[in-house]
């Protein structure tokens, strides 16, 4: 008789992490996917987001230069500070301060919140009495929680980009509207400067936070006034 093969098994703590991520970046997770589009609403009624390669132009101008590269180091200074509680408080305060509009800092925190209550399923995150009153905004909460839910950083920044590419790109498919595959190729087409956007964080701090897209942050407060809305943002 020839003796047994025996397969190495991956270590469960590994998998559960994995499974984690999978949930914490789902679509279905609940951080208002289908309730906010950055300002991605007016831009479409304005005609500057029309079709694919506008869209692209649009996403990849933020992560370069905007709201959603300036996330990517905030959630990674969250990240950094680990278990400590009043430099978390901090980050989150500077990015509350950092917020272009009403919408953008309503957008921050009510998703934020929604996204700290849902992972308190898994891990522990801070509660309604935590001191100061803090408001934390959905980069911070997810760095924190990435953190504590075992999550290495890297893999953190890259996830939550992608998320919020994918829901932005969702919120196109239904306003423009684009197809199901426009949006896959939208995304697809964004991958470079997705992973562009993620590599460039370890080399930045939040003194590096800042941006230039003029464009967004003035579409995020028309549409505090615009007419027929079916986001909040």
């Amino acid at each position: 008789m020839t003796a047994p093969i025996v397969i190495p098994m991956a270590e469960p703590r590994a998998g559960q992490d994995f499974l984690r991520l999978l949930s914490w970046v789902s679509p279905a997770f609940p951080t208002g996917g289908y309730a906010y589009s950055s300002g991605l609403e007016w831009a479409v009624e304005a005609g500057d987001v029309r079709d694919v390669a506008t869209l692209c132009t649009w996403i990849d101008a933020l992560l370069a230069h905007g709201s959603a590269g300036n996330d990517l180091i905030v959630l990674r200074a969250a990240w950094d500070a680990g278990g400590d509680a009043a430099q978390l408080r901090d980050i989150a305060a500077f990015a509350c301060a950092c917020a272009t509009s009403r919408e953008r800092h309503e957008e921050a925190i009510l998703q934020g919140e929604a996204f700290l209550k849902a992972a308190s399923v898994w891990v522990e995150v801070p509660g309604r009495d935590d001191p100061a009153g803090t408001r934390w905004p959905l980069p911070v909460a997810q760095g924190l929680v990435f953190r504590r839910g075992g999550i290495p950083c890297d893999q953190a920044v890259l996830s939550c980009g992608y998320a919020a590419v994918a829901a932005l790109v969702s919120a196109a498919v239904r306003l423009v509207p684009l197809g199901q595959t426009d949006g896959l190729r939208t995304l697809a087409r964004l991958e470079p400067a997705l992973a562009a956007a993620a590599a460039r964080t370890p080399s930045r701090t939040l003194d590096d936070v800042g941006g230039a897209c003029f464009g967004a942050d003035l579409a995020a407060m028309y549409h505090e006034t615009q007419t027929t809305r079916l986001f909040r943002t």
